[in-house]
């Protein structure tokens, strides 16, 4: 029993002994090799990269062709705003439909779609049978005018010379009134088919024209609509030609009873549709009906915009933007922390910007943002009051960012 008892006492001193030397070698491995592992963990890498991908630099050939300029996020007053959706229309006080004063058979189609035409140019000509009817009337009502004329000078010459009596001559002045009369009747007959005093005087018995019965655009514009063919017969029911002056057009928009108080005649007025992303037109509101739909609990009002260069097409959609500058009832509006719109990029769903953050190094911000204007937009958070944001070259150092993700690398 003795000798099992020493067995038992040597076996756990060994067990011991070595339960010792494996913590100290764990120890020595922890305050050697690990301390000055060249490698950090993933988790430690991963946390330096994500602070990394927030900076770009360019390089000094970047930076030679790169235009950056850069302007700050301010605290500005910020007018009240109002987003809602509208539709391109006709300024219907620049819009005219032409149909001939006179029936008849087309004669010449002068124009077609798509023609800018002034006004007085003649779209069309037609060979009208009561045109040439109502010029030979007024052809003889202007020979009977003159003869009653001649008979009269006669007739008072007559009683100058006591020749005739004052019965003859009253009768003879009684005659020219009627010539005159009819005459006059003639000739305004021919001024409601549409002819100038120009036209009327030029016109004779003799003039293989007579019948023929110029179709005039009465405004400046552009053909939107045609109906009519060489040959076929027209009446006066009957409209040819649609012109319309693009220059200006109307958006109509539906204006919520909870927001009629933000909108006001002459509010200023920004509208942008999707075939022009970039481009933003101005106008001002012209109208704001005074009556609430029951059913939708809206009012219509009219914007005015100019369209000189022709983009906005009516029919088109639009996102208009009214800018309330009156505040809450009369009041001014409250300052708010504002930054330029030209600074704001897209990246996938996220809003950003970019701020200095050394030579030719930015810091890329990501946005959350408000209300907006032409030329500024709220921020919310991201920014603060004072900073500089990069106006132009964000673009490109957008693009550098993704280049320099995509390869994996970092400036530093």
């Amino acid at each position: 029993m003795a000798w099992l008892a020493r067995t038992i006492r040597v076996t756990a001193l060994g067990l011991i002994s070595a339960t010792l030397g494996c913590g100290q070698d764990a120890k020595r491995d922890t305050h050697g090799s690990g301390e000055h592992d060249p490698h950090p963990t993933h988790a430690n890498h991963g946390a330096h990269d994500e602070h990394e991908e927030d900076f770009v630099l360019l390089s000094p050939a970047a930076s030679e062709h790169v235009q950056i300029r850069l302007d700050k996020v301010e605290a500005r007053a910020l007018s009240g705003l109002l987003t809602t959706t509208g539709r391109v229309d006709f300024n219907e006080d620049q819009l005219a439909h032409v149909a001939p004063r006179v029936p008849g058979r087309v004669h010449q189609v002068l124009a077609t779609l798509g023609d800018e035409v002034q006004s007085g140019k003649p779209l069309a000509v037609i060979d009208s049978i009561d045109l040439g009817r109502a010029k030979s009337t007024f052809l003889a009502a202007k020979v009977q005018y003159q003869l009653a004329q001649q008979t009269l000078r006669r007739e008072e010459q007559l009683l100058h010379d006591r020749i005739t009596s004052e019965q003859s001559v009253a009768e003879a002045r009684a005659a020219a009134e009627r010539a005159r009369a009819s005459y006059q009747s003639a000739k305004q007959e021919l001024r409601l088919l549409g002819l100038g005093e120009r036209q009327i005087n030029k016109t004779s018995a003799d003039d293989p024209s007579a019948a023929l019965f110029p179709l005039k655009s009465p405004i400046d514009g552009t053909i939107i609509d045609k109906h009519v063919s060489l040959g076929e017969v027209v009446s006066p029911e009957r409209n040819l030609f649609t012109i319309a002056d693009l220059s200006k057009v109307w958006i109509w928009i539906d204006i919520y009873e909870r927001d009629l108080a933000g909108v006001h005649l002459e509010d200023d007025v920004a509208v942008r549709v999707d075939a022009f992303p970039k481009k933003t037109f101005n106008g001002k509101v012209a109208y704001i009906r005074n009556q609430v739909d029951p059913d939708t609990r809206t009012a219509r009002a009219r914007i005015d915009v100019t369209n000189v260069d022709g983009r906005l097409r009516p029919g088109m959609f639009a996102t208009v933007t009214v800018t309330d500058p009156h505040g809450s009832e009369g009041e001014k509006a409250p300052l708010t922390l504002l930054m330029p719109a030209s600074a704001v990029q897209r990246d996938g769903t996220e809003q950003i910007a970019f701020v200095p953050a050394g030579k030719n190094r930015y810091e890329r911000r990501t946005l959350r943002l408000g209300r907006r204007t032409d030329a500024y937009i709220e921020v919310l958070a991201g920014l603060s009051a004072g900073e500089s944001v990069v106006i132009e070259g964000a673009f490109l150092l957008k693009s550098e960012t993704a280049k320099q993700h995509m390869g994996g690398g970092h400036s530093h």
